[in-house]
Formats: C-alpha cells, structure tokens, sequence
C-alpha cells in the first residue's frame, strides 16, 4: 500500500502556459514560496536536488532523479532510499480541460513501510507547502504576479 500526500487546483490557462513555467526547474526559486534551491533539467535520469522549506517543519532535502516525464503532462522525480526504507516519488501533474484550462497537482507518493510512516509524519506540513507552490504557480501562470 502507498501513502499519496497531494494538493490540485484548477489553472484559468492553456496547459502550455503552465507546462513552460513547470518544466524549467531552476527558474522556480524565482516565483515557488517552498523552493529556496531547484536544480535539475528535463531528461529521463538527470539528477534533481531540491531545498524546500516548509513553515513549522523547515528544510528538507530531495536529492533525486527524473524518472519519468512527459510533456504536457508530467514530471516524476524517484527520491532514492536504502531498500528497507521503501520509495518516494515526488509528481507534478498536469490534465487538460479545455483549450483555455487545465488542472495541476503536486504530490509525493510514499511506498513501504517506513516510508509511509514518513509520510503521516510529514503530510500536514507537506500539504501546506504543496498547496502554497500550486497557488504560486496558478497565478504565475494566470499573470497575476
């Protein structure tokens, strides 16, 4: 079983607006209220080092890899682990709703035992920093900042 902590929201433009501001990594310190490092390109492998912050719980360290990514559509980050410890994936997502919308979401799936409980531990203070990343991109995306 899998612990999922995720925040979507609706965003009042194209996809491609959105996809453009999501897919250059090392630009999100600029306009994200959680990143105060963002390493990483877009390619299936390439290394991605993030430092966040999260208010109440302070920085954490992701130190992790493209897995899977698809334009227009999503960025998979695998956060390695020693092997008894389980997975986190890290996704950004995007959906498509009409020519002039879509909807984004921002998530970390945590598998196996310790990292589920990793992830109850963390998901309030991860839940907040997701929704304040979303609510920056939406309106970075929307021009509103």
């Amino acid at each position: 079983m899998a612990l999922k902590v995720e925040k979507r929201i609706g965003i009042q433009t194209p996809v491609d607006t959105v996809y453009d501001i999501l897919q250059d990594i090392e630009g999100w310190v600029q306009w994200s209220p959680i990143h105060k490092e963002a390493k990483g390109r877009l390619s299936f492998g390439a290394p991605v080092r993030f430092m966040e912050h999260y208010e109440g719980l302070g920085d954490w360290e992701i130190n992790g890899f493209v897995s899977d990514w698809s334009p227009l559509s999503h960025i998979h980050i695998g956060v390695p682990k020693k092997f008894y410890e389980g997975s986190l994936i890290r996704f950004y997502e995007l959906n498509i709703l009409s020519d002039t919308a879509c909807d984004f979401a921002i998530g970390a799936q945590f598998s196996g035992f310790l990292s589920e409980r990793e992830g109850k531990k963390y998901r309030s203070y991860l839940r907040e920093g997701f929704a304040k990343f979303a609510e920056a991109l939406k309106a970075k995306a929307e021009g509103t900042i």
